[in-house]
């Protein structure tokens, strides 16, 4: 729990933030810890130094937000429940895409965390996926060629084609 005050501490200081202590926060793989870095992440990036690298950003967005989808834990300050973080991911992935180079291939990587966290999933895990994720980054069409295994696979077809109707209804949104 000393990680989670420290970087509560560091998010409301206002001052710089080591890059090092970052990665001390997200090594403690505690998810209340990672939410106040997602937190300083996103609201006060220019504060830690040295800067850390998009890729590395975009890694530590990956965990957070998957972890946070499959656990699906009550929402506090900074915490993101299942669906929270199923809608931002979604946005990520078509920010991601949009910036192309080696930032993109984590789109990739993250259809094929989905595919797995969907295959063991239960129902509602199942739900926060295909309604959260997929049928938002959809409404990009370009987001779509990353999840074509699930169009060939029998299991994933019918939530694929779910979220295509989405996309297509929404797109560009």
């Amino acid at each position: 729990m000393a990680a989670h005050a420290e970087a509560l501490s560091a998010l409301s200081s206002g001052g710089p933030v080591a890059r090092d202590d970052v990665r001390r926060w997200i090594d403690s793989g505690d998810l209340l810890t990672w939410s106040v870095v997602y937190a300083l992440a996103e609201n006060a990036w220019s504060r830690i130094q040295p800067e850390i690298s998009a890729e590395e950003h975009a890694e530590f967005m990956r965990r957070y937000l998957l972890r946070c989808i499959e656990e699906n834990p009550s929402p506090g300050e900074h915490l993101h429940g299942g669906y929270e973080a199923a809608w931002e991911l979604a946005a990520a992935l078509k920010q991601w895409r949009r910036r192309g180079g080696r930032i993109a291939a984590t789109v990739r990587g993250v259809a094929l965390d989905l595919e797995k966290i969907y295959r063991r999933g239960e129902p509602a895990t199942q739900n926060r996926i295909l309604c959260g994720v997929m049928e938002h980054a959809f409404e990009d069409p370009a987001i779509r060629p990353y999840f074509v295994d699930w169009e060939r696979d029998s299991d994933l077809r019918d939530a694929y084609k779910l979220a295509v109707e989405w996309g297509n209804a929404h797109e560009g949104m």
